[in-house]
């Protein structure tokens, strides 16, 4: 009893925590519980967390709940001296949203800048080639951005796919990349952070996304130039 009453304590810690400094960002398992058969991109954050908590050790992060990522769900519940039934949960969930932004290291200052600069262009129209506030392209508008904090970039989002360093794991400031009509990357933006990015589209011109819907399946992969 009392080892569950304080499972329950730091859950409550936790989950304080995390909403005083995540309020605006809906956690995995407050809507529904994740468990065997979910697959959404809920699980693939999850799944990244883990993987940086060290429980989820798949290659990729797939985005559908099976046995290997309950049995991490499984170790990280069991190490908590919470119940270990392999479901993520509003207890679960915001313990190891919690304990995963903990050591999750905080966007670079550099990469800080790129974003707030990137945001002030919101609403900016599209423009085939375009480079400058009167119009962007996807990735005239990642190469306008870079080269105020001094970073060049190529010019097509194919070619900037082969700079810097591939990585798994996005911090804020990283580009992002998407097939969108041919192979290998024909879309590129910015990551933000919790599951966003910001890029230039053809129908809105410069907005935020998520991975969910449109642009998950699209999905190449990050790099990073920092």
């Amino acid at each position: 009893m009392k080892k569950s009453f304080r499972a329950v304590a730091l859950a409550a810690v936790l989950f304080g925590s995390l909403l005083s400094t995540q309020s605006a960002y809906a956690f995995y398992g407050e809507s529904s519980v994740l468990t065997i058969g979910s697959q959404n991109a809920d699980v693939t954050a999850l799944q990244a967390d883990l993987r940086l908590l060290g429980y989820f050790t798949y290659p990729t992060n797939t985005g559908y709940f099976g046995e290997v990522t309950a049995d991490a769900v499984k170790a990280f519940q069991k190490a908590h001296g919470l119940e270990a039934n392999g479901k993520v949960g509003l207890t679960t969930g915001p313990m190891i949203k919690a304990e995963a932004n903990a050591k999750r290291p905080a966007a670079s200052a550099v990469g800080s800048q790129l974003i707030e600069s990137a945001k002030t262009y919101l609403g900016t129209p599209y423009r085939w080639a375009g480079r400058d506030a009167n119009g962007f392209d996807c990735s005239g508008f990642v190469g306008f951005i870079y080269a105020q904090q001094n970073i060049s970039l190529s010019r097509t989002a194919a070619d900037i796919y082969n700079q810097g360093s591939a990585t798994s794991d996005p911090q804020p400031g990283d580009l992002v990349f998407f097939n969108t009509y041919d192979s290998g990357a024909t879309h590129v933006g910015i990551y933000l952070g919790q599951n966003q990015f910001i890029s230039a589209t053809t129908s809105h011109g410069v907005k935020i996304d998520t991975f969910d819907g449109y642009w998950g399946p699209r999905y190449l992969g990050a790099r990073t130039v920092l």
